[in-house]
């Protein structure tokens, strides 16, 4: 009994023994985690950049595309192609040349040794022994390194190191982190400001005809690495900033979709087409009843359409079909009662009918060799003396047929 008390007292000291020696080797740090970016904030990697620029009396603005003829006094890019389109470098060197301001950051890509001739800024890379010889002079200076809980607490919150950067000309210094060294940048020209960690140049301006080209070897404006050192006191020396400036965050990054290329830069010509698919449809629809009215269902009088088909000759070849017609009513009405009246000469005609009709032989000659232009009052009163022989004929037909 008394060794299994034994065995039970050594086992509980081993215990405490090893939560002693854990807790003598861990360390508690609080660390405060930032919240996930929300709205537009998680969607514009220059929203921070953007609101700060604002504060100070700018106007600013994030584009992702590059327009034909821009209006910005400040343009900064970011993950640029430089040599991606040929016409839109030369627009944007003729832009700075006619007194834009460019920012380059250290995401520009593409060819950089036409950018390099253009401006005068190249890059350079340190070799491991320059690399080696500058961490024993930080070492020197005093540089700490962090510790393994510190530089694991960056590393959870993708902080970035800061470097102390010095002012060409002053003794203003900038706190740059994520600076890519060991790469630097080089110049072969004069230099209006420039930014130094020791021998090794990691930011610089020069001027392009009446405007400036600005490079930084870092990335020090997007999301949350603009509220890091002193980015924010970065981002004014390097653009030059004033109130009232207009400056354009311009990155390749996010690329806009068609539809808001479209509308940004043809919204005229969608408009039209929209308008006439919409009429195309609108004509191409069901429609609810006819186009017109219908006619109202209605008959002619006989006399309606005598009389309309009488204007219709009248209108239409002086009304010399309408008088044919006429003699020859008459010259049918006339063979029904003289058989042998076709073989007739032009006077015998007119005597037969005179006996015929009763109608006098002045009447009927004109009335029946009606020839040349006449008006529509005489073309009346040839078909009316026509017509009334026609009818007397007739008329003594009849008679003759039933002995009256």
């Amino acid at each position: 009994m008394n060794r299994l008390r034994l065995i039970k007292i050594v086992a509980l000291l081993a215990v405490v023994g090893l939560l002693a020696l854990l807790g003598s080797r861990m360390e508690f740090v609080d660390v405060k985690v930032p919240a996930p970016l929300k709205g537009e904030a998680r969607t514009n990697p220059f929203y921070a950049a953007i609101k700060f620029t604002e504060a100070l009396g700018a106007d600013a603005s994030w584009e992702r595309a590059f327009v034909a003829e821009p209006h910005q006094s400040v343009i900064l890019v970011s993950s640029w192609n430089w040599t991606l389109s040929g016409s839109r470098r030369d627009r944007l060197r003729r832009w700075v040349e006619n007194g834009g301001r460019l920012v380059v950051d250290s995401s520009l890509s593409g060819d950089l040794e036409e950018f390099e001739t253009w401006t005068g800024i190249g890059e350079t890379e340190a070799d491991d022994d320059e690399v080696e010889a500058k961490e024993e002079a930080d070492h020197e200076k005093g540089k700490e390194q962090p510790s393994a809980t510190e530089a694991a607490v960056q590393k959870a919150l993708d902080l970035r190191p800061c470097t102390s950067l010095s002012e060409d000309g002053s003794d203003r210094h900038f706190d740059v982190c994520d600076v890519q060294f060991p790469r630097s940048l080089e110049i072969s020209r004069k230099s209006e400001w420039a930014l130094r960690d020791g021998n090794y140049l990691h930011a610089v301006r020069v001027r392009v005809g009446k405007g400036s080209v600005t490079v930084l070897n870092a990335d020090p404006f997007g999301y949350r690495d603009f509220l890091l050192g002193d980015h924010a006191q970065l981002l004014v020396a390097a653009t030059q900033l004033h109130a009232g400036d207009e400056i354009a965050f311009l990155t390749e990054q996010d690329h806009a979709s068609i539809v808001e290329l479209m509308w940004r830069f043809g919204a005229p010509a969608v408009l039209l087409l929209a308008v006439m698919i919409a009429l195309a449809l609108w004509r191409s629809a069901a429609r609810f009843g006819p186009l017109l009215a219908p006619p109202e269902a209605a008959r002619r009088s006989l006399a309606e359409q005598i009389r309309g088909t009488g204007h219709f000759a009248l209108r239409f070849g002086r009304g010399k079909s309408l008088h044919a017609a006429a003699a020859r009513a008459l010259r049918d009405a006339a063979l029904k009662r003289q058989a042998s009246y076709d073989r007739l000469s032009s006077e015998q005609r007119i005597a037969a009918l005179v006996k015929l009709s009763d109608v006098p032989a002045e009447e009927l000659r004109p009335a029946l060799h009606f020839t040349g232009a006449r008006s529509a009052h005489e073309l009346r009163q040839a078909i009316t003396v026509l017509e009334t022989a026609r009818r007397r004929i007739l008329l003594k037909n009849k008679r003759a047929k039933h002995g009256n």
